[in-house]
């Protein structure tokens, strides 16, 4: 028999909705003009900025493939992203952007024929640090390199790949006093890890393009495209999504706050393994002071 989960993940997302429409609707800019705000909120979206921000990205996953299709009901996985960046100047010219990415999950997997079941506790942790050029400049083409490692940390099995992965990553953007354009790729190939385990090449493609029709707020999206070259079908590897989200940026007392709802839909995912058609995004990022 089926055991259907209570989708606590989905309470989660509803309350944090809420917050996003209760907070917005009270916050006021008590210390800061809408040009300063509206400055902020093109930086916040730029992964090579000069910004110490604490973002918490939480994403309710709606998965479908020809596999889940034989369980019955919806199956949905709940990922909390806690993703800490600080931008540190080496020196005069080059500055390096480290952003641990701590990934909290509750996600189900197959238990049997017909059963499914669902597991919760931490993933693998992300490391990322981002080579760029130390420049204050808010406009304009900006870019930045680096190495991007995945530590098999996961509470279980089904959290993680058991492996120790490493690869490059990429930042290429440009930014205006409307827009934010880019395009953030990243590999990864294990090396090292648990021996019964598949090998990992995998690679995550983000793409952004926001548009600001108004000070402190943005129209846009920015969708993870993946690909699983290991995978023996070719149907199986790619997962292409397209996007719309909404931003705002504004202050809670004295503190710069950037929220953002997003819904993705995945015009192509894998049709024989567990694979995203929905994704529902909810980013709460506070800017906070820079510590080096």
């Amino acid at each position: 028999m089926l055991r259907r989960s209570k989708r606590p993940s989905v309470i989660v997302l509803i309350g944090f909705l809420v917050l996003f429409l209760a907070t917005i609707a009270r916050a006021e800019d008590h210390a800061a003009t809408q040009e300063e705000l509206q400055k902020l909120s093109q930086e916040a979206s730029n992964p090579v900025g000069q910004l110490w921000m604490v973002a918490n990205q939480f994403n309710l996953n709606v998965l479908k493939s020809d596999t889940i299709k034989l369980f019955k009901g919806q199956q949905n996985q709940f990922i909390w992203n806690f993703q800490p960046v600080m931008p540190i100047g080496l020196s005069e010219s080059v500055r390096v952007i480290v952003r641990p990415v701590i990934p909290f999950m509750n996600s189900p997997y197959i238990a049997g024929p017909r059963d499914l079941n669902y597991t919760s506790g931490i993933g693998d942790i992300g490391f990322q640090a981002l080579l760029a050029p130390n420049t204050n400049a808010l406009t304009g083409f900006m870019w930045g390199v680096g190495p991007s490692l995945i530590m098999p940390t996961a509470a279980n099995n089904y959290l993680g790949k058991g492996k120790w992965q490493l690869g490059p990553a990429v930042a290429a953007l440009y930014l205006s006093e409307k827009w934010v354009v880019g395009v953030y790729p990243q590999q990864w190939w294990s090396f090292a890890g648990d021996s019964s385990r598949n090998n990992v090449s995998y690679a995550n493609i983000q793409y952004f393009l926001w548009y600001s029709p108004a000070p402190t707020w943005q129209i846009g999206m920015s969708p993870n495209v993946t690909i699983d070259w290991l995978q023996e079908k070719p149907e199986d590897r790619l997962t292409l999504p397209i996007g719309l989200g909404v931003s705002k940026m504004f202050r809670l007392g004295k503190l710069p706050i950037k929220l953002s709802f997003e819904a993705d839909y995945a015009v192509i995912h894998p049709r024989n393994g567990p694979g995203n058609e929905w994704t529902f995004r909810l980013n709460f990022t506070p800017i906070i002071k820079n510590l080096f």
